[in-house]
């Protein structure tokens, strides 16, 4: 249901509906400073977070103490001056992608900078612009390369392994995510559909129909460890809740300024203990939710 172009939050369906309840927010680092627009957030274990801080050019890492998230350490990397989506690897490695480019940057476990992802085994390796990215359980790289209208397939070293193009007919891809399995996810923020390609397909399908009664701007996508989507709903300030075969079970959250409620978010992670961070980027905060099933 719209009412006065917003979508009524909080709607759940049937008994395998989920719950997201507000823990805490981020909202500076330990000595004060605010946090301005950020974009991007990142998790990992229960044990790591890493938050984009892009209006302010820098990376905050925080790591888990008895239950307490704590800030350890800010990253400023002088040609990533405006990172807006970042992933952990398996070996705490950091990828981040700087919108102003744009490009994707490989740093350290301590945040030093390695080198810049160049795919290598392609026609053209310089033909690509990248949208978003994620990484799957093997740190392979998933790169939404929206001039080439396809999704490139990287091993960790930057080899090209595979590419999967997008369909016909397609509005917008904004992001991507993958699942254990290999199969990858992609959300189309004009249609409001999600389309889905296997570990072996080449070409993206629709795994719904246009989901305009439920999202108004979705803009990114995540999954948790047991294969359920979160979808970002950008304009209306919601996270929408699917399964794997495209059945909405869930829409949380709202539009406004109190604690619990978003303007604009952008990237979100969740961790196996069903913690949500939400980068809530026009309240310039990050937010933590837990995630009752």
């Amino acid at each position: 249901m719209i009412i006065a172009g917003v979508l009524s939050a909080s709607h759940s369906f049937g008994d395998e509906a989920i719950k997201i309840r507000y823990v805490s927010s981020f909202l500076a680092d330990e000595k004060g400073n605010m946090f301005k627009t950020p974009k991007g957030v990142a998790c990992t274990n229960d044990s790591l977070l890493v938050i984009a801080d892009t209006g302010n050019g820098r990376l905050l890492k925080y790591t888990n103490q008895n239950g307490l998230f704590v800030m350890g350490g800010e990253y400023r990397i002088p040609d990533l001056s405006s990172p807006s989506k970042v992933q952990i690897s398996s070996t705490g490695e950091l990828f981040v992608l700087d919108e102003r480019e744009p490009r994707i940057a490989r740093l350290s476990t301590e945040g030093a900078f390695v080198a810049y992802i160049k795919p290598t085994g392609q026609p053209d390796p310089g033909s690509y612009i990248p949208r978003s990215f994620a990484l799957d359980a093997r740190d392979n790289i998933y790169i939404l390369d929206i001039l080439a209208e396809r999704v490139l397939v990287l091993d960790p070293a930057g080899k090209l392994l595979r590419e999967v193009k997008f369909p016909r007919n397609y509005g917008f891809f904004s992001d991507l995510a993958v699942d254990q399995g290999g199969t990858v996810f992609l959300i189309d923020t004009v249609q409001c559909m999600v389309y889905s390609a296997g570990a072996q397909a080449q070409v993206f399908t629709a795994l719904t129909g246009k989901l305009k009664e439920y999202m108004l701007f979705p803009t990114s996508i995540t999954l948790d460890s047991a294969g359920m989507l979160y979808i970002i709903d950008q304009n209306g300030g919601s996270i929408i809740v699917m399964n794997s075969a495209g059945t909405v079970m869930g829409r949380q959250l709202g539009v406004g300024w109190k604690e619990g409620f978003l303007r604009y978010p952008s990237q979100a992670c969740i961790t196996a203990a069903g913690n949500l961070f939400v980068a809530d980027r026009e309240n310039n905060r990050v937010q933590q939710f837990s995630i009752v099933k």
